[in-house]
């Protein structure tokens, strides 16, 4: 059952109809959508919470130190299309990325309505999506 919901969101984006779905089946989505690919890094946590009025999903990762990049693209795209099916209006995606317990954390940042804009709808590109949506920083 868990598998279908990727198929069946991707079929209605196609068609034009964007279910939207409740947080605990966004969790269930986000953990397949990180466990099917091989290019995903390690998922280790996920948050939805509000901070100074913005609504905001965050998830945690692993990246391989020579990966970064990837994973960076990949886990901010996860979140973008994640938010577009969400019943919950995100809009903030924050990225918290873990490279072992003797370094700190990296934390990024974006704004989901700039992100949407690469990862949806294709009107930005990746040099313009890292310099008028992204922020890194550390934790």
């Amino acid at each position: 059952m868990k598998k279908l919901y990727f198929p069946l969101i991707f079929l209605q984006i196609i068609f034009g109809d964007t279910p939207k779905f409740g947080d605990e089946q966004i969790i269930i989505m986000m953990k397949e959508y990180f466990l099917a690919s091989r290019e995903a890094p390690a998922l280790i946590g996920h948050r939805f919470y509000i901070n100074r009025g913005e609504s905001v999903i965050q998830i945690e990762i692993e990246p391989e130190i020579e990966s970064v990049n990837d994973a960076l693209l990949f886990s901010f795209k996860a979140m973008s299309q994640i938010a577009n099916v969400s019943k919950t209006v995100f809009t903030q995606s924050v990225l918290v990325m873990h490279f072992g317990e003797n370094a700190p954390p990296s934390v990024a940042k974006t704004d989901l309505s700039c992100s949407k804009e690469f990862f949806i709808d294709g009107t930005m590109n990746e040099d313009q999506w890292r310099k008028n949506c992204l922020t890194i920083g550390g934790k």
